[in-house]
């Protein structure tokens, strides 16, 4: 139990990646006067009770949900955000339920892997390179050890932890530098949260930032540089990974108005 996590090697930079101000959404009982920032190369934790909409606040900044007010400052510049536009940003979002808002289980591997970058794998106005395809596959294949007997598989029929590594592999495609991943390892086996732990701790080292909400406790204290905590749709405080427990995490996950 001592090495179910790796060793976060990095130092988050002071350079802010995203900065959110005053955040609220359309609707009165969910995410509401959230502000944040991220920085080059932090893995941020977002922790809360079941009801205190991590995952509407996460969708509301990829532009899935709608939101009233608000600033979002991406690199520096305020984006504005009513459609999944974020994309466009170099951001990224990995779902929280796989089968029903991530993965295409119908299609083969291949076909998830390149569905979020097919610009870049054109061979022609509507034709896509094969070859390209093929290749994006097998580097990431090797490079995340998914296991997987063809890149034609269906994707259905892999194991939950191959699914989340082929999912993640679908948005590294993109060269995102911020990525929102919604409980990562959520039904997978021991064995393959490790893996995603390693791939999470390689991107904060390569200087992307990370975002990370989780259900499990000791998954937040063991893999963020920073905890930010939300009860009831509000931001009610922020602590630092060295610093993070159980307690003072709870403490904050209740203070309700």
């Amino acid at each position: 139990l001592s090495n179910l996590y790796p060793p976060l090697e990095n130092t988050p930079s002071d350079e802010v990646m995203m900065k959110v101000e005053n955040f609220t959404s359309i609707h009165p009982r969910s995410f509401r006067h959230c502000s944040f920032e991220l920085h080059k190369g932090e893995i941020l934790g977002v922790a809360g009770l079941v009801g205190a909409q991590r995952t509407e606040l996460m969708e509301g900044l990829f532009g899935l949900r709608r939101h009233q007010k608000g600033h979002v400052r991406y690199a520096g510049q305020e984006i504005n955000i009513n459609q999944p536009t974020a994309i466009k940003k170099s951001v990224a979002l990995l779902t929280e339920d796989r089968r029903a808002t991530g993965i295409l289980g119908v299609l083969s591997v291949a076909d998830n892997i390149s569905i979020a970058s097919l610009d870049q794998l054109r061979k022609g106005p509507i034709m896509l390179d094969n070859k390209k395809i093929l290749d994006l596959v097998a580097t990431n294949k090797e490079k995340m050890a998914i296991k997987v007997p063809s890149p034609k598989t269906q994707i259905k029929s892999l194991s939950g932890g191959n699914q989340q590594k082929v999912l993640i592999a679908r948005w590294l495609a993109n060269d995102p530098d911020v990525f929102i991943m919604d409980e990562p390892t959520r039904g997978i086996d021991v064995g393959a949260k490790y893996e995603i732990y390693c791939i999470i701790a390689e991107m904060a080292k390569q200087g992307k930032s990370i975002i990370m909400i989780s259900s499990e406790m000791s998954e937040l204290i063991g893999m963020s540089d920073r905890i930010m905590v939300m009860c009831d749709g509000r931001c009610t405080g922020f602590i630092d990974g060295d610093k993070a427990n159980q307690e003072n995490i709870m403490t904050l996950a209740t203070q309700f108005e």
